[in-house]
């Protein structure tokens, strides 16, 4: 049986760059603040200058915070699937739960292969695979499949041809 890989971690790259670069948005403000307390649009919202320098250390710390967590669960994913200590699990999805609703906090989308299970969510931040059914992805019941994963997380993901 052929396969054609929909998600492989080590094709997609560090994906989640853009969830730890926003907090660049606050940094860039917070040093606006901090340079230019004198301003006239400064002046009117921040009277307290002591805030502008908290804001600034908040946003900093927000911003290294979720580079290190991101990346690093990037580098440790990578790293699995390049050293082969991510296990692969081949056969037909069964189980499939996929989410029922677009709302944020509502049941990750679900499915097991053999005794493998997954679960992954759009609205969760991570490297691995997330796109659920509702978002285009390809997994449906009865789909034969072969998964690579790492901690519960899915580096690679391959369907048989049709």
């Amino acid at each position: 049986m052929q396969y054609q890989a929909v998600f492989d971690l080590s094709v997609s790259g560090y994906r989640t760059w853009s969830f730890a670069a926003f907090g660049l948005i606050f940094v860039t403000i917070g040093l606006w603040m901090v340079l230019r307390p004198n301003s006239e649009l400064m002046v009117h919202f921040v009277r307290k200058r002591w805030f502008s320098w908290v804001f600034l250390a908040f946003s900093l710390v927000w911003t290294i915070v979720s580079f290190w967590s991101t990346f690093g669960e990037y580098r440790e994913l990578r790293s699995a699937l390049q050293a082969g200590t991510a296990t692969t699990t081949t056969g037909v999805v069964d189980n499939f739960r996929p989410k029922i609703s677009d709302q944020r906090g509502s049941a990750p989308e679900r499915f097991c292969v053999k005794t493998e299970c997954f679960e992954y969510s759009d609205y969760v931040v991570t490297n691995g695979f997330n796109q659920t059914r509702m978002r285009d992805g390809p997994v449906r019941e009865g789909l034969p499949v072969r998964v690579t994963s790492y901690k519960g997380k899915i580096v690679k993901l391959e369907v048989a041809g049709e």
